[in-house]
């Protein structure tokens, strides 16, 4: 157990010792940017209305009354993923490090110099899968729930992080 522990804890140590031993000026995440953060607060409220209003589960028969949310969200959430990519990332020693150390981790390179963009797409993607399965049978309740459910996963890191570049 205490093996486990000590693998598990490495890499956030060694990003500490890294972050400690690079300059107090560096720059290791993109500026904050107010259009995204009023773009992502917009989307939120959009698709949370969106899964209340489904939440007894839907049918095929009643996708059409549906399809122009789908496609209004899963554009928001494409355009947002699109601007958070647009940000300059941080080009330095303490970056790259740090880069380098979560992909041998098995990090999504994207997911780290761009977490909110990584985020974004996710949702988006979600929403996609979920556009389908309503649109061929419906969708039953507890199915909604697990598309919430990863949603909301990925909606929470979106908003994490981009309050942390607020700071």
């Amino acid at each position: 157990m205490k093996l486990t522990l000590k693998k598990r804890f490495l890499p956030w140590v060694l990003c500490a010792a890294v972050l400690s031993l690079s300059s107090c000026k560096t720059q290791l995440a993109p500026e904050y940017d107010k259009a995204i953060v009023a773009g992502l607060t917009d989307a939120t409220q959009k698709t949370m209305y969106f899964f209340a209003t489904m939440e007894e589960g839907t049918t095929a028969e009643t996708y059409t009354d549906r399809a122009l949310s789908y496609n209004q969200l899963i554009g928001a959430y494409d355009a947002l993923s699109l601007q958070a990519k647009a940000r300059p990332v941080p080009d330095n020693v303490a970056t790259k490090k740090i880069n380098e150390l979560l992909q041998s981790k098995g990090s999504d390179p994207l997911s780290s110099d761009y977490p909110s963009a990584f985020a974004f797409t996710k949702i988006s993607e979600t929403l996609k899968k979920m556009r389908e399965v309503d649109q061929t049978g419906g969708i039953k309740p507890f199915a909604l729930l697990a598309f919430k459910g990863q949603v909301l996963i990925f909606l929470d890191q979106a908003i994490t992080y981009e309050s942390f570049l607020k700071r």
